[in-house]
């Protein structure tokens, strides 16, 4: 892009503007004019990458959920098959513990009716 110093230091000095102010301000601005400045395009090219790249850690990050949600799946079942055998176990040992209890009574109240 071309900025032409001496025709905005010329409309300054019309617009009221003393001569070494309007050259001051017309170098000045001719400085930023000459730096890289992105045009619309630029944008649209730099929004388009953006969005392609954004598209693909999505796709990422879908695939990982999905990785992880197997997973938890996998751990929630396997967890599921060892409470229902703890659970078995319990029971079993419930009725070991009841009929033990109840043989001891049994043992102790004919140990009782023999001895009065």
């Amino acid at each position: 892009m071309t900025f032409d110093t001496l025709a905005v230091a010329t409309e300054l000095k019309e617009a009221g503007f003393p001569p070494e102010q309007a050259e001051a301000l017309a170098r000045a601005w001719s400085h930023v004019a000459s730096g890289e400045l992105a045009t619309k395009s630029d944008l649209v090219g730099v929004k388009s990458d953006l969005e392609r790249q954004i598209a693909g850690v999505k796709s990422d990050l879908e695939k990982q959920i999905a990785v992880v949600r197997t997973e938890m799946m996998q751990i929630k079942s396997e967890l599921e098959k060892k409470i229902d055998a703890v659970h078995s176990d319990n029971v079993l040992l419930k009725w070991m513990i009841g009929f033990s209890l109840g043989l001891s009574l049994l043992i102790l109240g004919k140990l009782f009716a023999i001895h009065p």
